[in-house]
C-alpha cells in the first residue's frame, strides 16, 4: 500500500504566511513566485492552492511552500484543504508545475535586472533598513543569480536570514521573476554592531 504524501507544517515570523515542507523537491533550482492563478499556466498543484479560499501569495522553492493568506482564519483551518491539494497533485506521477513556468522565466531577458534591483534598494529596501542601521548592496548578477551583501546593522543581526528571505528576495522577484537563486555573501561573523543579537 502506497504512504500518503508527508508534510511539515512550519509558522513563520509573519502569522500571515506558513512554509509548508515536503520530502520531495516540487522544483529544482528556481524559486517560483505566484501572485495569481493566471501565473500557473495551468500548473495543477498552483491551480489547486489558489482554490483554497483565502489564498495570496505561493512561493515554491525546492521540496517547501510559502504560502500567505489574507484571510483571518487561522493556519489550523487552512491546513487540512491545503494538505489535500497538495496532496493531489504532488503524488507519483504527478507534475505539480507546468514545465512552461520554468521555460517563461528562462526566456525573460536579463539586460536590465542588474538596474531594477540597484533602483529597489535604493527608492525602498534601504530607507527600510536604514531605520535598524542597516543596508544591502548588489555585489554582481552570476548567470541568473543573484549576489547580495548585507551591511551595518544587518551585518550579523539575528533577523538578516528572515528579513533576507521574506522582504528583501520577494521584493527582489517581483521586479526580476526571472532570478534563479538570491544568494548572501555576508560575513555575518565580523557584524560589529548588528540591530539583534
Amino acid at each position: 500500500m502506497e504512504q500518503p504524501l508527508k508534510i511539515t507544517g512550519e509558522f513563520t515570523q509573519d502569522p500571515n504566511i506558513c512554509k509548508f515542507h515536503l520530502e520531495e523537491p516540487i522544483v529544482e533550482e528556481w524559486t517560483l513566485v505566484f501572485q495569481s492563478v493566471e501565473d500557473s499556466k495551468g500548473s495543477p498543484l498552483i491551480d489547486a492552492l489558489f482554490a483554497v479560499e483565502g489564498i495570496e501569495t505561493i512561493v515554491v522553492e525546492g521540496a517547501s511552500l510559502s504560502i500567505t493568506k489574507n484571510h483571518p482564519a487561522p493556519w489550523q483551518s487552512l491546513a487540512p484543504e491545503i494538505g489535500k491539494a497538495i496532496r493531489a497533485t504532488c503524488g507519483p506521477g504527478c507534475i505539480p508545475i507546468h514545465p512552461q513556468v520554468i521555460e517563461a522565466l528562462r526566456n525573460l531577458p536579463m539586460d536590465q535586472v542588474a538596474a531594477d534591483i540597484q533602483k529597489l534598494f535604493d527608492e525602498s529596501i534601504n530607507p527600510a533598513l536604514a531605520s535598524h542601521g542597516g543596508f544591502v548592496r548588489l555585489v554582481e548578477l552570476r548567470d541568473r543569480d543573484v549576489l547580495v551583501e548585507m551591511g551595518g546593522g544587518c551585518q550579523g543581526c539575528a533577523s538578516a536570514r528572515a528579513t533576507l528571505r521574506y522582504g528583501v528576495e520577494n521584493a527582489i522577484r517581483r521586479v526580476a521573476p526571472q532570478i534563479r537563486e538570491l544568494i548572501d555573501v555576508t560575513d555575518h561573523a565580523s557584524g560589529e554592531s548588528p540591530y539583534y543579537r
